[in-house]
């Protein structure tokens, strides 16, 4: 009869244990459950972030190279998650007079760009850095166009940044940038121009799942905040900048990025 009693006794603490031991694990993968995707949202959020700070290092890299301050620089980056790629051929910019004997000046370049896992995008892209998520695009650090005139004058000087090679990667790489050609243009030197349209065109967007139109209308909104007025031109899109005389200065920069 006592040792009943003992046995009795033990497998109810063995089940007291286990009763224990089953809450404490639901009560974990309840937890578990409901704050990964808080957590993993929030490591998301920190890499993208630090990827916006490295774009902006190699913003200043790319524009201390593009100038001939330096004429090649590396610098290390660490791609926690997703990819970073040169794309050439990334897209165009073409500039039409529509008054004075110049015929329109197109500049093709390439670019940048930075892949999240979950496919947003950061792209160097002609000096300026252009953030995307889905098919959103903001432009958030503005290119080297810029604008300065009086009531019947304005002065355009137009900087395009062209970079190429062959480079593409994932964790951690020095990489390096390196000033091939530099010319500097006058498109309106023989005459002045009344009215200037700046048309950028992203044809390289598509094949990264990207959406070419918002990165163009990202651009056209940077021109109607220097005093541009956006027009219908297509392919790509179209500001316009109509004074009665204006004087275009452009500079064609040319780096390779290797590593």
């Amino acid at each position: 009869m006592e040792v009943s009693r003992l046995n009795g006794k033990a497998v109810s603490e063995i089940l007291g244990y286990i009763l224990v031991l089953s809450v404490v694990v639901a009560t974990i993968t309840v937890i578990y459950a409901a704050g990964m995707p808080a957590i993993r949202s929030q490591q998301d959020i920190a890499v993208f972030r630090s990827m916006e700070n490295t774009f902006y290092v190699l913003q200043n890299v790319e524009r201390l190279v593009a100038y001939n301050i330096t004429p090649e620089k590396s610098v290390s980056v660490r791609v926690e998650e997703g990819s970073i790629a040169v794309i050439p051929d990334w897209g165009w910019i073409n500039i039409t007079i529509k008054q004075g004997p110049v015929p329109p000046t197109t500049i093709k370049y390439g670019v940048i760009v930075y892949i999240s896992k979950n496919n947003k995008a950061i792209i160097l892209d002609n000096g300026a850095i252009i953030e995307c998520y889905g098919d959103r695009c903001y432009m958030v650090s503005n290119p080297r166009i810029l604008k300065w005139n009086n009531s019947t004058t304005c002065n355009l000087y137009i900087s395009v940044i062209n970079v190429s090679g062959d480079l593409s990667f994932t964790g951690y790489k020095s990489i390096t940038f390196k000033n091939t050609n530099s010319i500097i243009m006058q498109p309106t030197t023989k005459s002045k121009a009344q009215t200037v349209n700046i048309t950028i065109n992203i044809v390289g967007a598509d094949k990264l799942g990207l959406n070419a139109t918002a990165i163009e209308e990202a651009w056209v909104n940077y021109l109607k905040s220097i005093g541009g007025q956006e027009i219908w031109a297509g392919p790509g899109k179209s500001a316009k900048f109509d004074y009665k005389n204006i004087s275009i200065i452009v500079g064609c920069y040319n780096i390779t990025v290797s590593g």
